[in-house]
């Protein structure tokens, strides 16, 4: 499959490790800049297809978003990183770890669906004043992606070795949260937080997500 150029932000104090930024659907990398600056490492946020400056297509997936992912990482030499990833950002994420044993250190899934099982209702769209800075494409094609029921994606859990911190939105108006317990429980080294937010916990509860993300990542 080939590849899209994805654009990005960063910033932050250079370091061995950055920690890559994985914004959901229709969101951008500009969700994480109330975030990223206090995490205390380079990171690094990317546009995923279809989102924000990166390109539009004809095709979009979540195994295709991936895959522009890891060629965003490899056209910059990284081999060790530590990912963080909303929503559908998740799953990204999920699929980039997966697909590359050993490059992601520790892994942070916010309120993201644990397949197999399905969301509780459809993922609204998020905008930001009068602008929507996606192509209205890729919201249906990603919505069914995510809400598919595949047996074999959960027994693959204990593939995703390294250190897993699940955080969940108490009042999630998508992700159900005994799911997410579930869904730790199955990682070979899962743990779990709850804060008190709805599904975007970063940007309803930033002091409670950076506090708890910071510390997992810096341990």
């Amino acid at each position: 499959m080939d590849a899209l150029p994805l654009a990005w932000k960063e910033g932050g104090p250079p370091g061995d490790v950055p920690v890559v930024l994985i914004h959901g659907l229709t969101g951008t990398s500009g969700t994480w800049d109330r975030i990223a600056p206090f995490l205390g490492r380079h990171w690094i946020a990317p546009d995923m297809r279809g989102h924000g400056a990166s390109p539009r297509h004809a095709d979009y997936s979540l195994d295709l978003m991936a895959a522009d992912t890891l060629a965003f990482l490899d056209a910059r030499g990284l081999t060790t990183i530590d990912m963080v990833g909303h929503s559908m950002g998740g799953r990204v994420a999920l699929l980039v770890a997966r697909e590359r044993p050993g490059l992601v250190r520790r892994l942070v899934l916010e309120d993201s669906f644990p397949a197999p099982h399905e969301p509780q209702i459809i993922e609204p769209t998020v905008v930001t004043g009068d602008e929507i800075d996606h192509d209205p494409a890729v919201v249906d094609v990603i919505r069914a992606g995510v809400r598919q029921v595949d047996p074999a994606w959960w027994a693959r859990l204990g593939e995703l070795t390294m250190p897993v911190l699940v955080v969940g939105g108490a009042y999630s108006e998508l992700v159900p949260q005994e799911a997410l317990a579930e869904f730790t429980a199955a990682l070979p080294d899962g743990r779990r937080v709850v804060l008190d937010a709805g599904h975007r916990v970063h940007a309803e509860e930033p002091d409670g997500f950076v506090k708890e993300v910071a510390a997992f990542l810096n341990r």
